[in-house]
């Protein structure tokens, strides 16, 4: 049971069920006992909290009554209600009450201790900060609103509101300290707006506005905090006030990795110096961002010594990108123009911006750029050609927010100076070799903007996830190396279930350090759960001004910028089970025709919710996979079931094409390729399909399947699991021939296991299968399919006597049709058991019976098993005229497989006679029938 006291009052059993008492003073009696937990209170305090101060003289009676339902509710659920004197007592523990909870974490966090600890350069994260974080997201609303007690409100609510204001203080303090201060700008503000008179509330809010880039809303904070204090302002608020004047940016001691892609921004720097934005773009949570603040930090005033201007674009905020024209205000504002100059129009606007760059060794970081038409009016002019130019300009400083950058770090290399094709000397001054000085634009991205790439020559730098020594080092920089370095296997694990994302990672990380009791290979287990893994990386708190934290609000602010048929087509895929998908079978899912498909999944490309590996073919990582999944299953019922059902389709097509050029041999590398890539999502629709009722759907694709792990060598036991349920799925049917066709699938896979006796049962029962069904042609083919997999097995002791009674129950009217299949099956398996001579004679036989019939592919499959007979006999000259013999029959037949199976065995005689010329073309001619060519 847990008591939910910071907000409205809840009452919750383990299971989630709400079991909150409807009558307030029962909500009153209960919250006065949970907020001093495991302490006795007396009955004359509560009579007087329960009633107001207002008691009737039935009110102790009335207690007692309140008091019995309570101990029925709480009974067996972690929490007692004792009667200890002359009072009651609620004992259980502390957590169980979220308020009780939340002074816990702070007290850890250190919330009440007069100054927060410091931390040496490159510690990691402050462990303050996740605590808090945990602590904070706790609250719902104004704590106890519907107690049902005034004077219970009254004696608890200021101090937890001023522990809540002290957490929040701290929880600024920390991501300050981290160069994040942002993150909690939106808690902050609304917190001074309530609480207008306490100055350290402002202050850091004003803090956090301006490390975010949000001058004009840190210095109109700061105006408003001053203009309500009644005296001077105190020194926390002094302190906020010095920020108006430039000071540099500090690097995120944070930032993990990333060495490659900062050496790839320096190499961009000449091109952008003349004229080119650098395009850095990547998936939701990949740490664009953290990248380019982090290089512009470390790069310094020598590269931009008249400054950097960020603007925040908000191409993926939910309210809708930001208008250039206001962008282009706060820009020109910053560059010294007055608020009543400013241009009215847009274009106006731009051409001014431009003109006071011009000349100007700045830095323009435009993040989370939503299209080109939104960047156009922002981006710089290229440097003017003229070479005659002086190399640099006086210094200017710049009104905020252009913030001089900090000194280079000396571990990373300076960018590479590039001398100017006339062999001038120029090339080395400080503007690596340009016309003049140039301002430098970085545009951040979840979009590919590919407009920006042609039309403003744009140098693209995609940024993927980290390598996994660098997520493992990220987390141990959050959580502590104390804890990561015990388990590196589960550390390991933790980061890939995070698809190394680094939102992911951090998410992660502040979880553990929140849960100091959990180890690393606890969240893996967490984050496992396909219910509920995506859930555990979501935040739960009021987030930043942007929105709540977590990786499934980073994935919705992405997904809300798709058009509705990308995002339809998007949530379709949620019913995918699979991490690749192509283009066939994303049309049949969305039911659209091909070309119109390829065009929503390259829409899903440009903003990397689909990453196309090769041309046709997608990936998606795990998370966005389950993101899918989540949005999948807001479709209404019989939305889903179409859209399985055209899924499912789609793969019984495809896999039959697919088995029928494995069986074919001259195929199966391709089939084995297709397999591969698609077989845990055939594996995923199968069990799908069983569960949902498809049972005819689901055995049939799962025999098919059976068919390609046979012939592929796939992994046992994937095999294993969709036999069974193609089994299960048949029996459900009511279909004895499908129950045969699956039992032999089983036989099958027990006999590539060696476990030989199981395959006999299972074929046992298959026979009895088909038996009942009454297809005499069916039990034969079970019986068949096993004695084959025997065969391929070595096991020529069990093979052969299945293999000759076959033979002998295909000598009856009913099953003649069979004989010749049989025959040759016996006579290939008495040559690999070295036992050609009766191995000839079978071969014969087989010859004369299909002459007999009508020739056709039983002729061809004849004539094969008598070259195999005569070459195993030493009678090479025979082997081949029967190999050239089958090859003519080949052709007669129309059958492009099987005549390039006799192609096959005529190069493999051919070679081994040495005859490699012939073999080679014989090969080739087998390959060109196998791709289709004629």
């Amino acid at each position: 049971m847990h008591i939910d006291l910071l907000g409205p009052v809840v009452v919750r059993r383990e299971d989630g069920r709400d079991v909150t008492p409807s009558a307030p003073k029962r909500r009153a009696l209960l919250s006065a006992l949970a907020v001093r937990l495991n302490r006795t209170v007396t009955t004359e305090e509560l009579i007087g909290l329960v009633w107001d101060g207002a008691a009737p003289p039935t009110a102790r009676a009335a207690l007692q009554g309140h008091v019995a339902a309570l101990r029925q509710l709480l009974d067996g659920a972690g929490l007692e209600l004792g009667t200890r004197g002359a009072g009651y007592v609620l004992t259980g523990e502390p957590d169980r009450v979220d308020a009780l909870r939340f002074g816990r974490l702070c007290e850890e966090a250190g919330v009440l201790r007069p100054e927060p600890p410091g931390r040496a350069d490159g510690a990691p994260e402050d462990p303050a900060v996740p605590l808090l974080r945990a602590a904070l997201d706790l609250w719902r609303g104004p704590a106890l609103v519907d107690c049902g007690s005034v004077l219970l409100r009254e004696r608890v609510l200021p101090s937890l509101t001023d522990l809540r204001l002290r957490a929040l203080e701290r929880l600024a303090e920390g991501l300050l300290r981290a160069g994040r201060g942002g993150e909690s700008a939106a808690e902050l503000a609304e917190a001074a707006d309530a609480h207008p008179s306490r100055q350290v509330l402002a202050a850091r809010l004003v803090h956090c506005l301006a490390q975010a880039g949000r001058h004009a809303e840190a210095r109109e904070r700061y105006e408003r905090a001053v203009a309500r204090l009644s005296g001077p302002p105190g020194p926390e608020l002094r302190s906020a006030g010095a920020l108006f004047s430039a000071r540099p940016t500090a690097p995120d001691r944070r930032f993990v990795g990333r060495t490659a892609e900062l050496v790839r921004l320096d190499a961009a720097l000449p091109a952008a110096r003349a004229g080119r934005p650098v395009l850095v773009t990547g998936p939701a949570g990949v740490g664009k961002t953290a990248l380019v603040r982090h290089w512009a930090a470390q790069r310094g005033a020598r590269h931009f010594p008249d400054g950097v201007i960020r603007a925040d674009l908000r191409g993926s905020d939910p309210d809708g990108p930001r208008d250039p024209a206001d962008v282009l205000a706060e820009f020109l504002t910053a560059l010294g123009v007055a608020q009543d100059a400013l241009p009215t129009s847009t274009d106006e606007r731009s051409r001014r911006y431009r003109a006071l760059l011009r000349g100007r060794r700045t830095l323009v970081v435009l993040d989370d750029a939503a299209s080109y038409e939104q960047l156009a009016p922002l981006l710089p002019d290229p440097p003017l050609p003229d070479p005659a130019l002086p190399a640099s300009l006086p210094d200017r400083s710049l009104p905020d927010p252009v913030l001089p950058a900090s000194s280079p770090d000396p571990q990373l290399p300076d960018p590479p100076s590039r001398r100017p094709e006339d062999g001038s000397d120029h090339g080395d001054r400080p503007g690596y070799g340009e016309a003049a000085p140039a301002p430098v634009a970085v545009v951040t991205s979840r979009d590919r903007l590919r407009p920006l790439l042609v039309r403003a020559g744009g140098v693209p730098l995609p940024l993927g996830v980290l390598p996994a020594e660098d997520a493992a080092e990220l987390l141990a920089r959050t959580v502590g190396p104390d804890r990561t370095g015990e388990d590196r296997e589960a550390v390991a694990e933790l980061a890939e279930r995070c698809d190394r994302l680094p939102l992911a990672l951090r998410l992660a990380a502040a979880r553990l350090a929140a849960r100091p009791d959990w180890t690393p290979g606890d969240l893996v287990s967490e984050l496992t759960d396909e219910e509920t893994g995506l859930a555990a990386l979501s935040g739960t708190g009021t987030g930043t001004a942007r929105g709540p934290l977590g990786l499934t609000a980073a994935l919705d602010r992405t997904y809300r910028t798709l058009p509705a048929a990308a995002a339809r087509l998007f949530t379709l895929l949620g019913l995918h089970p699979g991490a690749v998908i192509d283009t066939a079978t994303a049309a049949a899912l969305a039911d659209l025709p091909p070309a119109a498909t390829r065009t929503l999944l390259a829409r899903l490309d440009a903003v990397h919710l689909l990453e196309e590996a090769t041309p046709g073919r997608y990936t998606r990582r795990e998370l966005v996979r389950r993101y899918a999944a989540r949005r999948a299953a807001e479709l209404t019922c019989d939305e889903r079931f179409v859209a399985l059902d055209r899924l499912i389709a789609h793969y019984l097509a495809a896999t039959a094409g697919w088995t029928a050029e494995s069986t074919a041999g001259g195929g199966s590398e391709r089939a084995a390729a297709w397999f591969r890539r698609e077989e845990s999502a055939l594996r995923a629709v199968v069990l799908c399909a069983e569960q949902y009722g498809r049972t005819a759907q689901s055995w049939q694709l799962a025999h098919r399947i059976g068919l390609l792990y046979e012939t592929t060598g796939h992994e046992r036991t994937h095999w294993r699991a969709v036999v069974e349920a193609g089994l299960s799925a048949a029996r459900a049917d009511g279909d004895e021939a499908a129950v045969a066709r699956l039992g032999t699938d089983l036989a099958v896979l027990h006999v590539a296991r060696t476990a030989h006796r199981t395959a006999a049962e299972h074929l046992d029962r298959a026979v009895a299968a088909a038996d009942r069904a009454g297809d005499p042609v069916l039990r034969h083919e079970c019986r068949s399919r096993v004695a084959a997999a025997l065969v391929r097995a070595g096991r020529y002791d069990r093979a052969l006597p299945l293999l000759t009674d076959l033979v002998a129950a295909a000598r009856t009217p009913a099953t003649g049709h069979l004989l010749v299949r049989s025959l040759t099956g016996l006579a290939d398996a008495l040559v690999l058991a070295g036992d050609a001579g009766p191995a000839l004679a079978h071969a014969d036989e087989a010859v004369r019976a299909a002459t007999a019939r009508t020739g056709g592919a039983e002729a061809v499959l004849a004539a094969h098993s008598r070259a195999r007979a005569l070459h195993a006999l030493g009678r090479r000259d025979a082997a081949l005229s029967s190999a050239r013999l089958a090859v003519a029959l080949g052709r007669t037949v129309g059958d492009p497989a099987l005549e390039a199976r006799s192609h096959g065995l005529l190069a493999d005689l051919l070679c081994e006679l040495g005859r490699g010329v012939e073999g080679a073309e014989a090969r080739q001619r087998a390959l060109a029938l196998v791709a289709g060519d004629p």
